[in-house]
């Protein structure tokens, strides 16, 4: 018969891989005798506990998960929040340097204005002066106006003597004749002073009246406007003294502002800072939330490996051996036979198929044939069935003879390596070499900077000198071996093969986990089933691991230390 395995679908919770079964039927065989109803109470008691613990657990998963939603929720909002005023911090920064420049700007223009100002009053000064001298030249003008009015009726009066001179001198000459001569010339020169003097008292009249006239008028439009002036230019300085006051009051205000926008920006930097921490704390409660959740599903996977490997909790009458056979489902379809013994089966059923705790199903397995069997629990794994008639159990029976026969000698194999182990863990404690305390430490001190996680205990030193010698020789005994290291009742492996013991590698964990798999804790539920089982052995069935490596089959034994359980010695084969 081949046996084959697949790697099963992995679970979403860690306690969901715990099979939570009913009380065994009275169709199982169970033994005989005064000690059957308290084995049976005891089963029961376990089984309650089990479920009690696995509904707790997965109520403790789902508050865990509930409140990591939540926290996440909250995380987010307040990352988003911390940004906004990480945002605000620095829009109420620009603003305060906007501010200050808006300070700086004013702070000139009061004193551009102040300048103004000085300047137009030095300019009303400057323009008291010149009405001031405006004046006088009006009055000098005026003065001269008529300075000028009297010195035309001088030339006027001369050019009219001048004229009656001319006249007697004409008069003269034509008495006297011949004579008369110089008085002729006498009266041409009177006649031409006359011309002058008439010409002379002209130009003076006109320009009498250019002074009089225009110009005077002239002079008091300029010192009319220059009084204009005066009230404007004394109105413009007030303003601007005015606006040199308002913009350093702007400027001041514009400081306050600049100031008081800064001080919002760090508050708000601070807030900002406050709520991302706020965020970080939040993000490490939905992390620690989610390891609740886990431990809370490993707690409930440890205890009831525990509870279901002790002499009181195991369910198994009947050694189980892990296969991988076709099975027919009466008119369901094919399905898979997972695991085998005496008294019944692991089913993998179709898909449809659900058949609840009490039915009956006609089963083909190929290799073994016809049987009848009754559903008697389920878990994640599938349906957990017993033999209901004689003819089945004869054909399992005889199924089982192969499967058995195939493994005794593997189980042969790991049970003298766990005795070699124990004796060995003995007699390094009756030496001295390995204090007994060290030996059951279970104070797992991890490693920093190395994954997967990497743990030290005391005993680790002592056990590095005394089990490889051991182990190599069992792994080198048979080519089908893959592995063989032992496990304490944690499932933490101190040793391991020497090809799969080498230095971890900090930043590598790919190569770690292939490489460097001592001193590491394998508490899946393959692991702690075989560290914490008690029973002579254990056949498990190994999935694909995360290298891609094919299935094997594991046989554990326990390691016992003068009749203490200390862990098992765990043996891989290839299948």
């Amino acid at each position: 018969m081949r046996l084959s395995f697949r790697p099963p679908q992995p679970p979403r919770d860690r306690a969901d891989t715990v099979e939570i079964l009913p009380p065994l039927p009275v169709a199982v065989p169970v033994v005989e005798g005064p000690d059957r109803d308290a084995g049976r109470a005891g089963r029961d008691a376990v089984d309650r506990v089990e479920a009690e613990l696995v509904r707790a657990a997965r109520a403790v998963g789902v508050a865990a998960r509930d409140g990591c939603a939540e926290t996440a929720a909250v995380a987010a909002d307040t990352l988003a929040l911390a940004r906004g005023l990480e945002a605000l911090g620095g829009r109420a920064d620009e603003a305060g340097v906007r501010g200050r420049a808006l300070g700086v700007s004013a702070e000139t223009l009061a004193t551009e204005s102040e300048g103004l100002a000085g300047v137009l009053v030095q300019a009303g000064r400057h323009l008291d002066r010149t009405d001031a001298q405006s004046r006088v030249l009006e009055a000098e003008m005026t003065g001269a106006a008529q300075d000028a009015a009297r010195v035309v009726e001088a030339a006027a009066t001369l050019a009219r003597q001048a004229n009656r001179l001319a006249l007697n001198a004409t008069v003269e000459a034509a008495r006297a004749g011949t004579g008369g001569e110089a008085l002729w010339r006498m009266a041409e020169e009177f006649k031409l002073l006359s011309a002058d003097a008439t010409r002379a008292v002209e130009e003076v009249r006109a320009l009498s009246r250019r002074l009089s006239g225009p110009g005077a008028v002239a002079m008091g439009s300029v010192a009319t406007s220059l009084a204009c002036l005066r009230p404007a230019f004394a109105t413009t300085g007030a303003a601007a003294g005015a606006q040199a006051v308002a913009a350093r009051h702007l400027a001041d205000d514009a400081c306050d502002l600049a100031e008081s926008t800064e001080a919002f920006g760090r508050d708000a930097a601070a807030a900002a800072t406050a709520a991302g921490e706020a965020a970080r704390r939040m993000e490490a409660a939905e992390s620690v939330g989610a390891g609740v959740a886990g431990l809370a599903g490993g707690l409930a996977l440890r205890t009831v490996a525990s509870l279901r490997q002790a002499e009181i909790g195991d369910r198994r009458v009947h050694d189980r051996y892990p296969v991988d056979l076709a099975v027919r489902v009466g008119n369901w379809g094919l399905g898979r036979v997972l695991d085998l013994s005496r008294g019944g089966l692991l089913l993998t059923p179709p898909e449809g198929c659900s058949a609840p705790a009490g039915a009956r199903l006609s089963l083909d397995v190929r290799g073994i044939g016809r049987l009848q069997v009754q559903v008697v629990g389920s878990s994640p794994r599938g349906l957990h069935c017993a033999l209901v008639d004689p003819a089945s159990g004869s054909r399992m029976r005889d199924a089982l003879v192969v499967v058995e026969e195939e493994n005794r000698p593997l189980i042969a194999s790991v049970q003298g390596g766990a005795a070699a182990v124990g004796a060995a863990l003995e007699q390094a404690l009756a030496e001295g070499r390995l204090p007994r305390h060290a030996l059951f430490d279970t104070s797992y001190r991890p490693v920093a900077g190395i994954e997967p996680p990497h743990y030290l205990t005391a005993a680790v030193p002592a056990l590095e000198d005394i089990l490889p010698p051991l182990l190599e020789p069992l792994l080198l005994a048979d080519p089908r071996t893959a592995f063989c290291f032992p496990v304490d009742r944690n499932g933490y492996a101190p040793v391991h093969n020497r090809a799969q013991a080498q230095a971890p590698r900090t930043g590598d964990p790919a190569w770690n986990a292939l490489h460097a798999r001592q001193r590491r804790l394998y508490d899946d539920r393959i692991g702690l089933a075989a560290a914490r089982s008690t029973r002579a052995f254990l056949v498990q069935a190994c999935p694909q691991d995360e290298a891609g490596r094919p299935p094997l089959r594991e046989v554990a034994a326990p390691i016992r230390v003068h009749g203490r359980h200390w862990g098992a010695l765990r043996m891989g084969f290839r299948i």
